[in-house]
């Protein structure tokens, strides 16, 4: 496994490219919630949610999409889970 982009001992090249396209995206989500907003509340409160947005919740809700172990991924084995179709959407 790989522990913070360490794997074997060494440093794998697609596991830096891959930390650093996540981190862009998950940059993006707190300027998005930056624009929506702006002058509406206090800089303490934005910061306070920002943190938890790109250290909890967006690494969270990735992993359920995009790895092959998520619970609502596109590209686990869809078998082994009742609510989740064929075609990687939740059937409710």
């Amino acid at each position: 496994g790989e522990f913070f982009l360490v794997s074997s001992g060494h440093f794998p090249n697609t596991a830096f490219a891959g930390w650093f396209f996540q981190w862009a995206f998950a940059a993006t989500t707190a300027t998005i919630i930056s624009g929506a907003v702006a002058e509406r509340c206090a800089v303490g409160a934005y910061i306070i949610v920002s943190i938890c947005m790109t250290a909890v919740i967006y690494p969270v809700v990735v992993h359920w999409i995009w790895s092959g172990a998520g619970w609502v991924s596109a590209f686990c084995d869809t078998s082994a889970f009742g609510r989740v179709g064929t075609n990687g959407m939740i059937d409710f």
